[in-house]
């Protein structure tokens, strides 16, 4: 088990120093993946001691200390993707006499998540 990963993995992962101006930037793309791990893992309505109110409680929580190592691997790749994503802000990179189109997510990070995350049935 584990905790939902901090700046300092994703900056190790994408073979970066510290550098404040970056560093914002990729707390920016660290905080967004980890608040869509948390919301794509779901939750469950709890009943208050009151015996009328329901609260939603997410299954795990930015303070989560019960992460399966999945969602933290997922997580980790999001949030680079998520930064690097900048270099493409219309969707698409070019190198030498080509354009490429970069996709909207990332399958490795989405089979992780489906491998986690609650059944939906539509």
């Amino acid at each position: 088990m584990s905790t939902w990963p901090k700046l300092s993995e994703v900056r190790a992962l994408l073979r970066m120093q510290p550098e404040p101006t970056e560093d914002q930037i990729l707390s920016t793309a660290v905080a967004a993946a980890v608040d869509y791990g948390v919301r794509r893992l779901g939750g469950s309505f709890v009943l208050q001691p009151d015996g009328v109110t329901l609260v939603w409680v997410y299954n795990y929580p930015t303070d989560t200390t019960t992460l399966p190592d999945l969602a933290h691997e997922a997580c980790l790749l999001h949030a680079a993707r998520l930064y690097r994503r900048r270099d493409s802000l219309d969707g698409t990179i070019a190198w030498g006499d080509g354009i490429m189109r970069v996709g909207g997510g990332d399958p490795d990070v989405e089979r992780a998540y489906n491998a986690l995350g609650p059944w939906s049935f539509a």
